[in-house]
């Protein structure tokens, strides 16, 4: 590792640790195959360049009876790694003043599983997700992406997923394949769509009895089982399984379902409560 990684890694570490973040990595943005298309791809480098990867534990607990995908229990996420990525970013900056260090928290140009496997965080599973061997697929994967050359500190050797086949299994309408992801046929995908919804989407939105999200093939996965609560303060506190019509305008402001706005998140519990 090259003096300037060890200096930008005992930094992060340094930066990291104290706010519950304990695994990250280095991706050279070189090595991917492509970026994304979103507005903060014009934030990459011209050339060169790194992502400082990141994860994020969200797992906070079983709550039986819940109608939220488990991302979503805690307060906007968003918010939360947005503010974790800007208390790392700081002693960087002020270490490389030269260079720039943006933040990137799910609306990425970065493929995030891609970047993982290759920064060594976990392989990518079956179902399209980062699995990681400290906290299965229960972590947010958050970017720093920086004008700074590091070495790639992956792939790991990590034992994959074999012949298991438990998420395809788990998947209620067949949207989940061994090559692809079919998302008008996903579940969670259904539920955050605006609009109309077919009678077909409908069923499944009540078969599934989730206002937002639908956890199946998350659940099944055997690398989620006995999983550590998060390390990450913010995502044990203000919790909240159960979305109903009642709670729903006073939750929505600070959950990261909100961004879709109460009329999805009405249709759909009006659909779960039979209308």
């Amino acid at each position: 590792m090259t003096r300037t990684a060890r200096l930008v890694s005992r930094l992060v570490e340094e930066a990291a640790r104290p706010l519950g973040v304990e695994r990250f990595g280095f991706c050279p943005l070189p090595a991917l195959s492509g970026f994304l298309e979103c507005r903060g791809k014009r934030l990459l480098p011209e050339a060169g360049g790194s992502a400082i990867v990141l994860l994020l534990p969200y797992h906070a607990g079983e709550f039986p009876g819940r109608n939220l995908a488990r991302y979503a229990l805690c307060d906007d996420y968003h918010v939360i790694a947005g503010d974790i990525l800007q208390q790392i970013i700081a002693p960087l900056a002020g270490a490389f003043p030269g260079e720039t260090f943006h933040p990137f928290a799910d609306n990425s140009p970065i493929p995030e599983v891609e970047a993982g496997v290759l920064a060594g965080l976990g392989f990518a599973g079956r179902n399209g997700q980062l699995i990681t061997p400290w906290y299965g697929s229960l972590a947010f994967v958050c970017e720093i992406v920086t004008t700074l050359d590091l070495p790639q500190t992956g792939p790991g050797s990590f034992p994959g997923c074999g012949d298991c086949r438990r998420c395809l299994d788990a998947c209620p309408t067949g949207a989940l394949s061994e090559d692809r992801l079919d998302k008008a046929r996903c579940r969670s995908h259904i539920t955050q769509k605006k609009g109309e919804l077919t009678p077909w989407e409908r069923e499944q939105v009540r078969a599934g009895g989730m206002a937002w999200g639908c956890d199946r093939c998350t659940d099944a996965c055997p690398y989620n089982r006995g999983r550590p609560l998060t390390t990450i303060p913010a995502m044990r506190t203000g919790l909240e399984p159960v979305l109903t019509l009642e709670n729903l305008s006073a939750l929505a402001p600070r959950k990261s379902y909100g961004w879709r706005g109460e009329g999805v998140l009405r249709r759909n519990l009006s659909i779960i409560n039979g209308g």
